[in-house]
């Protein structure tokens, strides 16, 4: 429908072009005054019309072709020159041609030459409508940026989103495949605990396909679903693993990309060593910085022998807050303690 439209646009713009140039050229230029009346007829304004849409759509067709089978003649600039040159041309040579065949029909002997005042009227309306198509095209310019500057917007939109989900996607089977593990030996060694750990993990993949279709979830929820996650692994590592969360209840609604803290939380329990020996207490608090508020998360570091750190889980973690919020994810690490901190997705008052 748009295309019509502007197609019907394009007819308007030519026809009136067609008039304004024979009006001007059969009363301005060199054409005997007692001719002029025989040719104002509707038949001849009619010719005129069909004339300037057919070399109008005809450009635009070929400009349309251009455009959609090279690319390149969009781009060269020497090319668009040349087009634009070229249309200016053909202009020229329709309104030269239009009183030439005026002067033809009218029966003015010698009607290819031009006196002075004919070519100052043919320049005069050449520029005239130069102007009006440069502005014509000008316009639709803007509106075709306009137009692929939202098709960008959405082209980049759903990349995003897909590149999201593809993330978030990655922590499922990540995360139900080491509680299969868990699970596996604790039927073997400890069948009791693995009842209520299968009870744990049911209440766990329940929140897990909760926020399956979720970019984010608020503060609270992930805080409760981590205090569930945490009696999960206790069944496997008893009360060495303690979580000490100090994050001020306002910040309860604050919205946070779905399992973020269990992720690391879980990477505490992956490369660190945790025993009744060597108790782990996660620590959790918030920490302003400047404009923004951080959601920091430390562990003392006892790292596992023989370990191998993929960092797969943080830069996973790093990726799904660069595409919420366009923000980086901070690590920090010393000897003794490693932090993690989270921006929060908008500013608290």
């Amino acid at each position: 429908m748009n295309s019509v439209n502007r197609y019907l646009w394009d007819v308007l713009l030519y026809a009136c072009m067609g008039c304004f140039s024979y009006f001007f050229l059969v009363h301005y230029a060199d054409i005997p005054v007692r001719l002029q009346d025989r040719l104002m007829t509707f038949h001849t304004f009619l010719a005129v019309i069909v004339s300037f849409c057919g070399v109008g759509l005809s450009m635009r067709y070929i400009n349309e072709r251009l455009l959609t089978y090279y690319p390149y003649f969009l781009r060269n600039k020497r090319m668009l020159s040349a087009g634009l040159i070229a249309a200016a041309v053909i202009l020229l040579l329709s309104n030269y041609l239009l009183l030439v065949s005026v002067k033809a029909l009218a029966g003015v002997a010698s009607p290819f030459h031009l006196q002075r005042s004919g070519l100052t009227v043919i320049l005069l309306v050449w520029l005239v409508e130069l102007v009006i198509v440069g502005q014509f095209i000008l316009n639709r310019f803007y509106v075709d940026v306009v137009r692929l500057y939202k098709r960008a917007e959405e082209l980049e939109e759903s990349t995003a989103e897909a590149r999201y989900r593809t993330l978030q996607n990655q922590l499922n089977p990540h995360f139900l495949f080491n509680s299969l593990n868990t699970l596996v030996s604790e039927i073997e060694y400890n069948p009791v605990n693995a009842i209520e750990f299968t009870r744990n993990l049911a209440d766990t993949y329940r929140y897990i396909l909760y926020c399956q279709d979720k970019h984010t979830v608020e503060l609270n929820e992930e805080l409760q679903f981590l205090d569930t996650y945490v009696l999960l692994q206790k069944v496997r590592l008893g009360d060495c693993l303690q979580v000490d969360n100090r994050i001020a209840d306002k910040f309860g609604e604050t919205p946070v990309p779905p399992l973020s803290l269990q992720l690391l939380v879980e990477n505490v329990i992956k490369h660190n060593v945790i025993s009744m020996k060597k108790p782990m207490t996660v620590k959790m608090w918030t920490e302003p910085q400047g404009d923004d508020v951080w959601i920091c998360v430390a562990n003392a570091v006892r790292p596992k022998q023989g370990g191998v750190t993929s960092g797969k889980g943080l830069e996973n973690l790093s990726q799904r807050y660069r595409l919420l919020c366009g923000k980086e994810i901070v690590i920090e690490q010393n000897e003794k303690e490693f932090i993690v901190k989270l921006p929060l997705l908008y500013d608290q008052d």
